[in-house]
């Protein structure tokens, strides 16, 4: 080096004896398996809320017009998801409208294309139910078809699963004010469902939910608005476990078009279906392999470090 030679501050900083040192690859490396850690570990807590449904309870608007209504217990809940857009749709309730009348049947518009779509029904099938297809049914809170063919067989499906529905006593209705006495902690759901025309045809659908109000069963009561309800209102009070369900394949049927209607089933997968701990995985793998020729390159610098630190002192001298 020449006496009053002047460099640059951080020349020593584009060396390869300095680059050789550098932790950062493998600081990297470690910030990333730790990143997709956490986020799986959040996933798995969160998926970890099993929720349920205990009891199920109905009244109608004219028996709140007595002094005092008591609730009834219906044999069986259905939950059925439609969309008046989806042609199988159509055959598949008329099919669900001759059940008999022990059943309760709760239907869902949670498709934002419908007129009297509820938001309320649509975290219900996103969130609890996690479902991907138009028409799809739940029998008592946790037994699942799919498609115009497997809802041919609900009957059978309620003959096979009967529940012991529990944990709402004494419900009744007086002066507008819902009471009940919980044996079980969760939430009390009352499902407002009045008969509602098809937007295109003008066909009613006999219950569609329109409304939806909740508190948590130890409050105990629940004020309802008589000024909000529509005519020929019912009234489904549920009292469930907040989380996701485990659903269980009720039938073995296929999920397309047979016998009801000749149109297949539409797929509208939600976003919430997807598992963001396998995508973080992912992206963190993909990373790492988009680093791999850094981590060639520091390899090769390190073994090579000590010639290159000769070389230097030697240009030095």
């Amino acid at each position: 080096m020449v006496w009053g030679e002047s460099r640059p501050l951080l020349n020593k900083c584009l060396l390869p004896c300095c680059m050789a040192s550098s932790p950062w690859p493998a600081l990297v490396l470690v910030l990333l398996v730790l990143n997709a850690g956490v986020v799986s570990a959040n996933q798995t807590e969160t998926d970890g809320n099993e929720g349920a449904l205990h009891d199920v309870r109905m009244f109608s608007q004219e028996c709140m017009q007595n002094d005092t209504c008591e609730a009834t217990k219906p044999t069986h809940l259905v939950e059925y998801f439609s969309a008046d857009w989806c042609e199988p749709c159509v055959q598949v309730g008329e099919h669900l409208n001759n059940l008999s009348n022990d059943t309760l049947v709760l239907q869902h518009h949670s498709s934002p294309q419908d007129a009297t779509f509820l938001s309320a029904s649509k975290l219900k099938y996103d969130l609890e139910f996690r479902l991907l297809f138009y028409p799809s049914i739940v029998v008592n809170g946790n037994h699942l078809l799919t498609g115009s063919r497997q809802a041919l067989d609900v009957s059978s499906v309620m003959e096979n699963n009967t529940p012991e529905w529990s944990g709402l006593e004494s419900l009744h209705v007086e002066n507008n004010t819902l009471s009940w006495d919980a044996s079980l902690n969760g939430t009390v759901s009352v499902w407002m469902l009045a008969p509602t025309p098809h937007q295109e045809s003008g066909k009613i659908h006999p219950a569609v939910a329109y409304d939806r109000v909740s508190v948590e069963a130890g409050e105990g009561s629940l004020l309802l608005d008589e000024g909000q309800l529509r005519d020929n209102t019912t009234f489904a009070v549920l009292l469930e476990q907040a989380g996701r369900r485990t659903m269980s394949i009720a039938s073995l049927a296929p999920t397309g078009a047979v016998d009801v209607s000749d149109t297949s089933e539409v797929n509208t997968a939600p976003l919430s279906s997807i598992s963001w701990a396998n995508v973080a995985l992912v992206v963190g793998f993909v990373l790492v392999l988009s680093l791999a020729p850094a981590f060639v390159i520091h390899h090769e610098l390190t073994t090579g470090s000590k010639e290159s630190k000769a070389q230097f002192r030697d240009e030095e001298e």
